[in-house]
């Protein structure tokens, strides 16, 4: 299984391409670039990485239809792609987070999905396409210069309609906060959707958004994760019921407030919820505490390979490049 690092939302060029080229030197895979209303664009963000290094591969998440449309995301994609090299990669959404900032509900998010997924995996130098969609059109586009090997098409979601969608015509699929026995479950109906569609689930890439939070000093990592705690699995019952007991769900789902009021102030206090149970959910959803816990999520990432998991990406947070001295020194070696 290999490993990719997302960047937070605010890294600049140059961090970007300072720490991509960290992840590179350590035989790390990919990097990804957060898109949210209030971010950087994030194929801006990339661009310095791709044009100074020679391997990793690199690319935006999640860029929804519904904020861009697919012709301008191509040549976006299509632009970093050739800036690269060919080692670039997206992973289309539904752009939940920036829709909130421009005011735009999701509507028909897997009509606008397929079709901006046709439009992408359809663009050709060597044909002109005319693309008329019940949501999107596209006339005499013909990317001439687009000539280098075709990026990675992701599609990102955890539902089962999206899963299928991502089976018929992406490169990849990648979920969000799926822990082990969520995913084997998941990449087996995958797999079964990929035959069905007459594809290989050999050649299919399925990824999952994980978070990193493991630090020299453990207080400083248990708090960083008790801040982010309201994004894993956005608390929905599902992702949690694997481990948590109906009781510390249901006390879970009745505080939801107080865990988004930590993350919105920035701190690692989360009211009116016991720490114990805070733990757990840290501990089962996350890679958490000092460095004793690396050895932990070595053997959670050899299960996540186990059940057929291509690939991770690895979210760091407010020490990236310690975060990918860690994976590049101590967790690669013992995947590969």
């Amino acid at each position: 299984m290999e490993i990719d690092i997302i960047l937070n939302e605010f890294a600049s060029p140059q961090a970007a391409a300072e720490l991509g080229l960290m992840a590179e030197r350590y035989g790390l895979r990919g990097v990804w670039s957060s898109n949210y209303g209030w971010s950087r664009d994030p194929f801006f963000t990339l661009s310095l990485l791709a044009h100074q290094s020679s391997r990793i591969r690199l690319g935006p998440m999640a860029i929804s239809p519904a904020e861009l449309h697919p012709l301008k995301m191509a040549n976006l994609l299509f632009s970093l792609n050739e800036l690269s090299g060919g080692r670039a990669m997206i992973m289309v959404g539904g752009g939940g987070a920036v829709l909130q900032s421009i005011g735009k509900k999701r509507e028909r998010m897997i009509r606008g999905a397929r079709e901006c997924l046709e439009i992408l995996k359809g663009a050709s130098p060597d044909k002109l396409m005319n693309y008329s969609g019940e949501i999107y059109k596209v006339y005499g586009y013909r990317p001439q210069w687009h000539t280098d090997k075709p990026p990675l098409i992701y599609f990102g979601s955890n539902h089962p309609q999206s899963r299928k969608l991502s089976a018929e015509l992406a490169d990849g699929l990648i979920t969000s906060d799926f822990v082990v026995p969520l995913m084997k479950e998941f990449i087996t109906k995958t797999h079964e959707e990929l035959r069905a569609a007459g594809r290989s689930p050999q050649a299919f890439r399925i990824s999952n958004f994980w978070a990193w939070h493991i630090k020299q000093d453990p207080a400083a990592s248990m708090a960083e994760a008790r801040r982010e705690l309201m994004l894993r699995g956005w608390l929905g019952e599902q992702y949690f019921a694997p481990f948590l007991e109906p009781d510390e769900v249901t006390l879970m789902r009745a505080h939801e407030r107080d865990f988004l009021n930590a993350f919105l102030r920035g701190t690692h206090v989360i009211e009116n919820v016991p720490d114990a149970l805070v733990t757990k959910m840290i501990r089962n959803i996350s890679f958490a505490g000092g460095l004793d816990q690396i050895e932990p999520a070595i053997e959670t990432l050899k299960a996540f390979a186990a059940a057929g998991l291509t690939e991770i990406a690895l979210r760091v947070h407010d020490d990236p490049a310690d975060a990918i001295r860690l994976i590049g020194e101590r967790v690669l070696p013992a995947l590969r």
